[in-house]
């Protein structure tokens, strides 16, 4: 299966020649995020000795959006307060779950497949996805997402900003 659709798009492809980035520069570059979530972040990040493959000023693009940290088994680890408007779950409520939460019966499994296809490659990407409301009501939601090694260069987590679209 090819990572490319017109709803999805790998967001760099040559990851393996980028020099690692530390988290101690990474983190002064998320400096105006809401400060419950860069509080959470960076534990995880100092506890698993976060390095990026990516350089990720453009951070800085996703101001507003909705963050959810996943584990490298999809587990959400901590998620911003911004995440209840888009999806009627608190934050903390989502923690232990996986994203699949969102999913419903007509969330396109194509772009479902791609996006667990570009997580397998370890591969940023950006998609848009049909997402369900824990009232079960849908709406789109748009995902740029990164992945995240521990100091061993493995892979550690996935940091995903989300918006929702209208559908």
């Amino acid at each position: 299966m090819l990572l490319q659709d017109s709803q999805f798009t790998v967001i760099h492809n040559q990851l393996k020649t980028t020099p690692l980035l530390p988290w101690s520069i990474v983190g002064k570059l998320l400096w105006d995020l809401d400060t419950e979530i860069f509080n959470d972040i960076e534990k995880v990040a100092k506890r698993k000795g976060w390095h990026f493959k990516y350089f990720i000023d453009g951070f800085s693009h996703f101001k507003g959006y909705s963050i959810v940290l996943v584990d490298h088994q999809l587990k959400i680890c901590a998620a911003s307060s911004n995440i209840k408007k888009m999806t009627g779950y608190e934050a903390k409520e989502m923690i232990g779950m996986t994203p699949r939460i969102l999913q419903g019966d007509h969330t396109d499994q194509h772009v479902r497949d791609l996006m667990r296809h570009a997580i397998e490659a370890e591969v940023p990407f950006h998609s848009r996805v049909l997402n369900y409301r824990k009232d079960g009501t849908p709406y789109g939601c748009e995902i740029h997402a990164f992945p995240i090694y521990d100091d061993q260069d493995q892979l550690a987590h996935y940091i995903g900003f989300e918006k929702e679209y209208m559908v």
